[in-house]
């Protein structure tokens, strides 16, 4: 019976050996194989796919936008510009004004310039969003050489409109002002026409076309230092959009590898 029961023991424990041997070579074996597989892996050029492209919405409100012209007025200077000669009228009077004052040096100490400014006579420079355009009136002051008749100053305001559109060629969202209709206060009447002229063509040539932003300024780059790089943003294109109250600009990006 001693013999019988030894050799039982004998046999489960050789078996048992023989099956840890076995799981221990599958086990050995599967590392190997593992190993072979990230070896050719890593042997093989790493494939990249192109990232599909994706938009992004940024809305522009009445507020924000009336916002940062408070903020321009109050922390930087009013803006201000020469006035551009473009008169179009055939009125002999007005045409007589304007020779006597292009045959003439400007008054000394008066600047032919035109001042935006926040208020004027009760108008305020503002942006509206209606009936799917973008409206401003624009105040401003000014003063005027006008050769026999002095040195003018003057003030009032323009009723424009705004368009906004995507320049490909220089990457940008570009504006543009169109003067409808200008409202003068303090001058005389034979130089009220030159005036809304002038006022008109210099704001149509100091502003168009405005540049509000450029692509690049609205591409960032993303460090992502666990993936060893960082993803730039590209801005590749930008669509404005007139909505009630606001300006929608989508923008389409593509990502770039940068490190």
């Amino acid at each position: 019976m001693k013999l019988i029961k030894l050799r039982t023991t004998f046999g489960n424990r050789l078996r048992f050996c023989l099956g840890v041997a076995m799981i221990l070579g599958f086990f050995a074996q599967g590392l190997v194989t593992s190993a072979n597989a990230q070896t050719e892996r890593a042997k093989r050029p790493r494939t990249v796919s192109e990232s599909p492209a994706a938009e992004v919405t940024i809305v522009l409100n009445e507020q924000f936008l009336n916002s940062f012209l408070d903020a321009m007025f109050t922390r930087l200077r009013e803006p201000e510009f020469p006035l551009s000669i473009g008169h179009k009228s055939n009125d002999a009077d007005d045409q007589s004004v304007l020779s006597a004052h292009a045959s003439l040096r400007p008054s000394e100490g008066c600047a032919s310039v035109i001042v935006l400014e926040r208020e004027r006579n009760g108008v305020k420079t503002a942006v509206h969003f209606e009936d799917g355009q973008m409206t401003a009136p624009l105040a401003f002051s000014g003063t005027y050489s006008a050769g026999l008749l002095g040195c003018l100053s003057f003030s009032g305001w323009a009723n424009s409109v705004v368009t906004l559109e995507f320049d490909r060629e220089r990457q940008a969202i570009m504006a543009r002002v169109t003067v409808r209709d200008v409202e003068l206060t303090g001058i005389p009447r034979l130089a009220n026409s030159i005036l809304i002229d002038l006022v008109q063509n210099s704001i149509d040539k100091r502003f168009n076309p405005y540049e509000l932003f450029r692509a690049d300024q609205l591409s960032p780059t993303v460090p992502i230092k666990a993936a060893g790089g960082s993803l730039r943003l590209r801005a590749k294109e930008m669509r404005p959009e007139i909505v009630p109250g606001a300006v929608r600009i989508q923008i389409t990006y593509e990502f770039e590898r940068v490190g």
